[in-house]
């Protein structure tokens, strides 16, 4: 894609880079917590069926690992802009309309993230009292994904909202990819 301004072109361009080093962070992380996950369930399964003697915290610790993987996950989608939307009336609207229920929405979806991970950590810091039995630990941890994604999440939406801005006066419509990796 063909940006005007040689300017603009190089700070969507840093911006693009600086979210593509969160998004492959992101992922690895994801992939970690994912492969760890599998593993957990397939020992778990063996336990169970082959030696008879089931582990107690195998479908406790899979389920905090998929959250934390869904939850870091968020980021990647918003991203690679990603999102569930529906755009088939925004679509029908003039590039400029577009772009002003794009920023709309974008900044609803920033209020519901910082809530999010506000209220999120607040409620994490007063788990720390409660005890998982089946795996010796606080809440604080399973539930610290809660503002990890919402902050990992609002980075990425930031980061995408400036590129938006930097392509305000552009002809393309808001809802294309912007940058080719």
């Amino acid at each position: 894609m063909k940006i005007n301004t040689d300017r603009a072109y190089k700070s969507i361009a840093g911006l693009d880079r600086f979210a593509s080093v969160i998004e492959r962070l992101s992922l690895f992380v994801s992939v970690i917590l994912g492969g760890s996950m599998v593993a957990i369930v397939i020992a778990g399964v063996i336990a169970r069926y082959a030696m008879r003697n089931p582990f107690a915290w195998t479908e406790e610790a899979s389920r905090f690992l998929m959250i934390w993987m869904v939850l870091i996950g968020m980021s990647v989608v918003t991203r690679n802009r990603e999102n569930l939307c529906v755009e088939f009336l925004v679509i029908k609207f003039p590039v400029f309309f577009q772009r002003i229920i794009k920023l709309v929405n974008e900044i609803l979806v920033m209020s519901f993230l910082y809530i999010l991970m506000v209220e999120g950590f607040k409620m994490a810091v007063n788990a720390k009292v409660q005890i998982v039995p089946s795996l010796g630990i606080t809440m604080y941890y399973p539930l610290l994904c809660i503002p990890a994604g919402g902050l990992l999440t609002m980075v990425q939406l930031g980061i995408q909202m400036m590129i938006d801005l930097l392509m305000w006066n552009s002809k393309i419509s808001p809802h294309k990819v912007l940058i080719e990796d």
